[in-house]
């Protein structure tokens, strides 16, 4: 019976390291949604969480936090995927660009303005989040949403530079290191997440390896080979041009992977947390120890009353 007995934990065991491995971030219990507290990178931005929650205190913002917010919005989101519209429309009609640029522009004004739809649709899907608690969120997201928007943008622009002056084998390169340091940037988050809410330990893969491999090393060997290219004379603009081409490369892939960074460590750690919020609303509020106005607000409980029958009850 002795080896029954072990035998059964051995299977218990081995039964709760497959549902690990199974388990998605979004089934984590309340508890170990908790863990999302001690993220080392959701707390960069809950500094700037705590200064937006000011004011939304009575549920609602104030006259001039949306007075604030609409200018603002005039001048970072659209005003600033305007210029650099703007700046393509120019770079598009200079005649004194030392560097080719291809013939027709990828970010053109009807795409500017599926863009600038799609942004502003989701702002008007936010409004439908009332619950206090959820609003700084809300706010948050579109700053980031802004970046993404921002961050293709510009891409749009350096693809016309790229198509102008690489092979389409440098191009597809290009593309697919951006695309494994995404991946690799993001399967890092994720094993961290899954450390910190379950503690699960997760063997490194050989396809993160060799994500982590081309993150690490394939720039280096694409960037040798297109120096060496150059060098040897295969593109019809000189050596000055190459390099000032290779160091604006250089910069443009440096942007994307900070922006990607930025949304990949910071925003879906903290939109997580906001996420098991909306999930677990009263034993946060209670973990958190605000009452029902507080937390919900005085507007969405006129609306939802029986929370509050609900609270009465329990009392």
């Amino acid at each position: 019976w002795m080896l029954r007995l072990v035998l059964f934990f051995i299977r218990l065991k081995r039964r709760d390291r497959e549902y690990m491995k199974k388990k998605s971030l979004f089934q984590a219990s309340f508890e170990e949604s908790l863990n999302l507290e001690d993220d080392g990178f959701r707390k960069l931005q809950q500094e700037q969480h705590d200064k937006t929650a000011k004011f939304f205190k009575n549920g609602h913002a104030s006259l001039w936090f949306c007075i604030r917010s609409f200018i603002l919005s005039l001048i970072f989101p659209v005003g600033f995927n305007f210029i650099l519209l703007a700046i393509s429309m120019q770079l598009h009609e200079s005649d004194t660009l030392t560097l080719p640029i291809a013939q027709h522009e990828s970010l053109t004004v009807d795409v500017f303005l599926i863009l600038l739809i799609i942004w502003l649709s989701l702002v008007v899907i936010g409004k439908f989040i009332k619950r206090t608690y959820l609003l700084p969120y809300r706010y948050q997201f579109h700053a980031f949403t802004f970046m993404i928007w921002f961050l293709l943008e510009m891409d749009l622009i350096f693809l016309d530079f790229l198509l102008a002056n690489l092979a389409s084998w440098e191009i597809i390169g290009i593309v697919g290191f951006i695309v494994m340091m995404i991946y690799w940037m993001f399967n890092i988050e994720l094993a961290g997440l899954r450390k910190l809410m379950y503690g699960e330990v997760l063997k490194e893969t050989s396809r993160n390896k060799i994500a982590k491999m081309i993150a690490l090393y394939g720039m280096g060997i694409l960037g040798v080979a297109m120096i060496v290219k150059h060098l040897l004379g295969f593109f019809t603009i000189d050596i000055s041009n190459s390099i000032k081409g290779f160091g604006f490369l250089l910069l443009w892939l440096f942007c994307n992977f900070v922006l990607f960074a930025i949304v990949i460590f910071i925003g879906f750690p903290y939109f997580l947390h906001a996420y098991y919020k909306w999930k677990y609303p009263e034993e946060y509020r209670e973990w958190e120890g605000q009452s029902l106005a507080e937390w919900y607000g005085k507007a969405y409980l006129k609306k939802h009353p029986e929370l509050l029958e609900k609270d009465s009850g329990e009392n």
